[in-house]
């Protein structure tokens, strides 16, 4: 059951892989938030947000805990998301963090333009537009300070894109990463334009996960990739507020990511 004073967070694709992680740790590790799971398909997004909550049905602190629901929130489509807005309006009258997280990938080889199109849309254009339909309930956030939180990744920075010696030096990706470098940039837009607000923007780099992302969970796990959830409790941590000192730039396991 939802509560007035419960931190309200909205996670954008949240209904798998690390949105879902990330909802799964506020959840389990705290009553002071209530998550609710964006997700294209409100079915998959119901069944997440109970999975959660049931999780802890059989837990002898289930007291403690936080609570989820879900709302039909496709980040491409401008009608699915005014409708989302209207419901988080309605059920909790604010929003207190907004995580940008819907995102998709590309493994076209080499790089097509339909394919970058296509990756844009809901990675860039899809976070903008979120995120400017859900400002006005952001602003009336309860919890000080209001988060807006995007979750990037290394593969995004040009620094180390351009650097033979770095792990995310790699001629792959081409549109996924060019997603995520714009992406920084229209985060560190946001954290100009909103500083003034005292709204805090912030990116956050879960890290490279084993995932259904990419259609190929084990051959991630392989590489050396870290399970979802260490992934969902490094977005978690950027929710909670313990990276704010590194407000504007992107947060990741080893610190702050180059640009």
């Amino acid at each position: 059951m939802f509560h007035p004073e419960k931190t309200v967070v909205l996670i954008t694709g949240a209904n798998q892989g690390i949105g879902y992680e990330t909802a799964k740790s506020l959840v389990h590790s705290s009553a002071d938030y209530h998550v609710i799971l964006g997700s294209r398909d409100i079915s998959k997004g119901e069944a997440a947000a109970q999975t959660l909550l049931q999780a802890g049905a059989g837990d002898s602190v289930k007291a403690t805990k936080g609570t989820a629901s879900s709302v039909s929130l496709d980040v491409t489509d401008e009608v699915s998301i005014a409708a989302a807005v209207e419901h988080v309006a309605a059920d909790f009258g604010r929003l207190d963090v907004l995580v940008n997280n819907a995102g998709i990938i590309s493994t076209a080889s080499p790089p097509t333009a339909l394919a970058l199109r296509r990756v844009l849309e809901t990675n860039v254009v899809g976070a903008l537009a979120v995120t400017e339909a859900f400002l006005n309930l952001l602003r009336k956030a309860e919890h000080r300070p209001p988060r807006l939180v995007f979750v990037s990744s290394s593969m995004g920075s040009i620094t180390h894109a351009a650097d033979p010696a770095s792990p995310y030096y790699s001629p792959h990706g081409t549109e996924y990463r060019t997603s995520k470098a714009a992406l920084n940039m229209l985060m560190t837009m946001y954290s100009a334009r909103l500083k003034p607000e005292g709204v805090l923007v912030i990116g956050a780099d879960p890290g490279l996960c084993a995932t259904n992302f990419t259609g190929d969970a084990a051959s991630l796990r392989n590489r050396g990739a870290a399970e979802p959830a260490e992934g969902g409790n490094r977005v978690a941590a950027v929710v909670k507020g313990e990276r704010d000192v590194d407000a504007g730039k992107v947060v990741g396991v080893y610190g702050v990511s180059p640009w």
